[in-house]
């Protein structure tokens, strides 16, 4: 049995440290571990902590762009329908890597936008977005974002080059 199905198999096992887990698989390029992050951060029943460590793996794996859609489609449903508040914090940030996917920039534009969410999850759809300020599409969305209230200063700064 290779080392990434022992993890795997470990994963499941109720007793088991499945945060240390994911950070022993967190490079790994081995699509059933994808799979497996995938899968256990749309459980929205699962424990924060373990799918904030998976999130917080994304922002640091280099998977092949086939793969940035299905990581981006579970991030994009964790951050606009998890009840939690820190959960959705860490899937904005988690975002910044996948701002080219479709439909992406759009979430985290409307995330800054609505004064009505967590002004954490705010300030991290906002990073995100800045981060990318190099793409076209990340800066067009800062030039909209930059009359916010709020936020819109940020947003200007990041566009004066500051």
């Amino acid at each position: 049995m290779s080392e990434i199905d022992r993890l795997i198999h470990e994963f499941t096992d109720a007793n088991a440290d499945r945060c240390w887990i994911v950070s022993q698989l967190e490079e790994s390029g081995d699509q059933r571990v994808l799979s497996l992050f995938l899968r256990t951060l749309a459980d929205f029943k699962e424990e924060d902590v373990l799918r904030i460590e998976i999130m917080k793996s994304f922002v640091m794996r280099d998977d092949p762009a086939p793969n940035h859609t299905r990581i981006a489609n579970t991030v994009v449903d964790v951050v606009t329908n998890d009840p939690d508040e820190l959960v959705r914090q860490h899937a904005a940030n988690a975002l910044k890597g996948y701002t080219d996917v479709d439909g992406v920039l759009a979430v985290l534009e409307s995330l800054v936008k609505n004064e009505s969410e967590d002004i954490d999850v705010r300030h991290n759809a906002l990073a995100a977005i800045s981060t990318n300020a190099a793409n076209e599409g990340c800066r067009a969305a800062l030039l909209r974002l930059a009359s916010v209230s709020e936020l819109g200063r940020y947003a200007q700064r990041r566009l004066n080059g500051e």
